[in-house]
This record gives structure tokens, sequence and C-alpha cells, in this order.
């Protein structure tokens, strides 16, 4: 299938968890013979954005202006949201905050009629998915997809190393549930804690903070503590990081809001052995499940109704 992919960033050369998740998925597809076009805010439109596909591939495209949808739409364009966040129903993302207002928000009307005429949706996770639905009831109608972060357990594995304290990567950030973070560390004085990622202000004594830490060398890291701390306020699509360091041999100390830990291949005990097994395998298949859904979708010869454009 020939296929357009939009998103905001070069996943090839950009470092993030959105990116190293698109950049597993596009190989994938490349190795499964799609000919496959990225599409930036960079790339020249229209001449390649409109060119002659089978199906638009939507990732995280904050930045294309709204027309391109709107174009994509009135040329009946097959279009799969994969979506990372909480766009476009909402313009905080991953401060989605879940509120009663949300309802209310011009955001989900404008988007409605788009999200609805979709063939496909891909969630990262049973928690994502009913996120959204809180907010988009209308949107259970729609052909779906369940699909984790790809993560590689032949990169995260348990290294059988001395471990001592707990690690948190990248959970400072204010959208990662910095001050659930920071409580439970100064509730815990005596727990020794190293900090990876942006530190965003001053820590409690029992932080080491270590700064931004090559994606190679995360797996020792992890493997030289016990726990990983994560706890974020709203919900998380999936978080990445609490997948790697299970796989790294790391108890998870987080609560309900990560969206990995939504799926019962994680949730159950117990925390080691086969289980972790079983985590490696399901998410080294993502890449192949992603690709199964979105040729499926295509093959499919149900349309979905004709509904309204969006509105401006």
């Amino acid at each position: 299938m020939k296929l357009t992919w939009l998103q905001d960033l070069d996943f090839m050369s950009w470092q993030g968890g959105a990116e190293f998740t698109d950049r597993s998925h596009f190989i994938a597809g490349l190795r499964r013979g799609h000919d496959i076009t990225l599409i930036t805010p960079s790339t020249p439109l229209p001449e390649m954005a409109f060119a002659p596909a089978d199906a638009v591939i939507i990732s995280n495209a904050v930045s294309f202006n709204m027309q391109v949808f709107q174009r994509f739409q009135e040329m009946g364009r097959p279009l799969i949201w994969f979506f990372h966040d909480y766009f476009p129903i909402c313009k905080y993302r991953l401060f989605y905050p879940m509120a009663e207002k949300c309802r209310a928000c011009y955001l989900r009307e404008r988007w409605l009629p788009l999200l609805l005429s979709a063939r496909l949706l891909i969630w990262l996770s049973p928690l994502h998915r009913s996120s959204w639905l809180s907010l988009v009831p209308e949107l259970e109608k729609v052909p779906f997809a369940l699909i984790p972060s790809p993560v590689d357990g032949r990169e995260f594995y348990d290294l059988r190393l001395p471990r001592q304290g707990v690690i948190t990567v990248n959970s400072l950030a204010p959208f990662k549930g910095r001050d659930n973070v920071l409580k439970w560390i100064s509730e815990h004085p005596d727990e020794p804690v190293t900090v990876v990622g942006a530190e965003g202000g001053p820590l409690p004594p029992n932080c080491t903070y270590v700064g931004l830490v090559p994606y190679h060398q995360l797996n020792e890291l992890y493997n030289r503590h016990q726990s990983l701390l994560h706890l974020p306020s709203s919900p998380m699509p999936f978080d990445r990081t609490v997948a790697e360091a299970y796989l790294a041999g790391c108890h998870i100390i987080s609560n309900e809001l990560v969206g990995a830990l939504s799926w019962p291949f994680f949730r159950d005990e117990p925390w080691a052995g086969p289980r972790r097994s079983l985590v490696a395998m399901k998410l080294s298949e993502a890449p192949n499940r992603f690709w199964e859904a979105v040729e499926n979708a295509l093959r499919s010869q149900l349309r979905p109704p004709d509904l309204p454009v969006m509105a401006q």
C-alpha cells in the first residue's frame, strides 16, 4: 500500500517517546512492503502531502493547519488516527484534565465529524481509549485498535546487578506529575532517588540529579535501582519509561493513571519471571500488530456513513 504519514517531527532524527514509537512502526511498515511517505510541516505542501495514496496516518500532527485535514476529508482519503496523547480534542494534550467542562470544549465539536469518519482509531492502552471516550463517547462506534508502545526486550532486561534506591525518569516534567513525585520523595527521606531528565527546580536532599542520559545507557541505570517512581496527575496514554524499567527488573511505584499498567499483561502479579517474558513479547509484537490493524482496516469494504465536514 502507498501511505502518507503525518508527524510534527522527523522521527528518524528526533529523540522522544512518540518519535521512538513512530520510528519502530514506520520501519516495520517498510519491511512489510508498504510505500510510506513521511510528511512534516517543513515538507513542501501540497505537492507531497496530497499526492495519491491509499490512506493517511495521522500521528502527532498539531502543527498542521486545519485546512490540511479538511482537504484530506474532501478528497475522500481514508484517515487512520494514531493517537499519542489527547490531540486534537484537548489543547492541553498530556495535561488533559478530564473535567466536566471538557465536554463543552469547542475542540470537541470542531473535530468530532472528522474523527467519526475515520477508517481506524489507534490508542496506546485501554486507559488511553477510556479517557478519550469519557469526553467523546460517540467514538465508541468507530473501528479501533489498542497497540502498546514498542519496547525491545533485547534492549531492556535484568542484568542481575546490585540494586539500591529509586529512579525517576522524566517524571519531574509538569505534565508527568512533578508535584506527586516530589511529595513522595519528601515523604521518604531515607530513600535515595536518582533523577533522570529535566530537573526544573530545587530537589529534596535525598535526590541525585544526573540530567539527560543517552537512551542506550538507560538499561544499566534501571538495573542499578530497586524501583521506578512515576506518579502522573492526568491519564497518560502509555509511558514507555514504565515499560522499560519493568523489563529491566525494577518494581514500579505508580498509580492508576499510567496507560501501560492498564494492560492486563502488565497489571497482574507476579512481577518477575514468566510475567516479564510475556510483557517483552507483547511489546515486541506491537509494530506488526499496528500494521495488521491498518491493513485489515483498509482491506475492509465497509465504509463509514457520510458525515458533515468538520467546522472551521
